[in-house]
């Protein structure tokens, strides 16, 4: 039987296909990004503050439309600052979240322990201040956002000797890979420009009693103590350097943890004149920067943004970017990834990538001043033959 035509009808039906049309574009499933750091445990204050990083950055991102209309869904997990921790949950991420991309809001040594597992699954992952040579050399997947360890006591050590004319060092070494990257930086810059050290000891990542090593160093008068750790142990050896004299009449440098949670909140005036090697510092004067900080102080009511927080918001816009511009897919965003020449790091610098998959970072030299209780900018070092990662390989396996 033939039915009559009715416009009504027919404009009814028309409005449902459109519904139905836009519901089947809206329920398109996520882009999922995972994430990895210690949320909990001793390490806890760095995963936390990589995590606030990755979800401003993907709130953001999704308040401008996603990954070309898709939302993104930030699937985190905690690895307890333990590198088997950090290997299962890389499988749960890759095997059963069937994420397209990894950002490491981890430590150097569970990313290094991850990074092979991942790597063979050919997932991307960019590694947000994990700063171990480690971490990317052979594992062809995995990309970084930080610098290389050894850049950054390379340039401390440039900076002492060249600038501040320090003639006499002692040297104290995190025994773990970030740790031993720094100092080996710093010696071949002391090799290379005449500097003497004359006092070397290493200790592990839990130390926290330094009162010791500080004697030891105040009896060789030295004019700079160049320092690799983790932020508690930093912030120990500062206190007590600065209780038995040491400093500030020895000039204390320290690598990236200068910018760290511990820092700040354990340190005071002890660390005042304190310098380290940094990768992001929010004294500057550029527009994205102040954005930045005004987004992260009303998304979470805080004042103080460490280099974990900084680094994971740019590792993880690297990865929603390169996903734009190579596609949602795992093989896309790492063919993607290695293409870029040109992304605009948190401090307004445009970075590209090296061949190895490693940038050519600027480091920010930083100096803590105890009035301001913050971290104020000395200089940015963009020298290529200062920042340049890829001499730092041929000294590991």
């Amino acid at each position: 039987m033939l039915q009559k035509y009715n416009p009504a009808l027919q404009a009814a039906a028309l409005v449902c296909a459109m519904f139905l049309g836009a519901g089947a574009a809206t329920a398109q499933e996520p882009v999922k990004i995972g994430f990895f750091g210690p949320i909990t445990e001793r390490f806890a204050g760095l995963g936390l503050d990589a995590k606030k990083g990755a979800e401003l950055a993907v709130k953001q991102a999704n308040a401008a439309g996603g990954i070309n209309g898709r939302k993104i869904e930030l699937v985190v997990y905690d690895d307890r600052g333990n590198r088997s921790e950090a290997v299962a949950v890389a499988r749960k991420m890759i095997e059963q979240d069937n994420v397209v991309a990894i950002v490491s809001g981890s430590l150097s040594l569970t990313s290094i322990a991850a990074a092979p597992i991942i790597s063979e699954s050919k997932v991307p992952m960019v590694a947000a201040y994990s700063n171990a040579v480690g971490v990317v050399k052979g594992n062809d997947y995995v990309f970084r956002w930080a610098s290389v360890a050894d850049v950054q006591g390379w340039i401390l050590a440039h900076h002492a000797v060249q600038e501040r004319k320090y003639k006499k060092f002692a040297l104290l070494m995190q025994d773990e890979e970030y740790g031993r990257g720094i100092i080996n930086g710093a010696e071949k810059a002391l090799q290379k420009l005449g500097g003497n050290v004359v006092y070397k000891k290493a200790f592990p990542p839990s130390e926290r009693e330094f009162r010791a090593m500080m004697t030891e160093i105040k009896n060789l008068d030295v004019d700079a103590v160049i320092m690799s750790g983790l932020g508690p142990p930093l912030t120990a050896a500062g206190r007590q350097g600065y209780e038995l004299g040491v400093f500030p009449k020895a000039q204390f440098y320290v690598g990236c943890d200068l910018n760290e949670i511990d820092w700040y909140k354990g340190i005071g005036e002890y660390g005042d004149g304190t310098i380290g090697a940094l990768e992001f510092i929010t004294p500057t004067d550029h527009p994205f920067t102040k954005a930045f900080m005004a987004a992260f102080k009303a998304e979470f009511n805080e004042t103080i943004i460490t280099h974990e927080a900084g680094l994971t918001y740019d590792a993880v816009r690297l990865l929603i970017d390169a996903a734009k511009r190579g596609g949602p897919t795992r093989e896309g965003i790492r063919k993607a990834l290695a293409e870029t020449k040109s992304f605009m790091n948190l401090s307004g610098v445009n970075v590209a990538y090296t061949e190895i998959r490693e940038p050519m970072l600027p480091i920010a030299l930083g100096q803590w001043d105890k009035n301001l209780k913050d971290i104020k900018l000395l200089k940015f070092i963009e020298d290529p033959a200062m920042i340049d990662p890829r001499p730092w390989y041929q000294y590991y396996k």
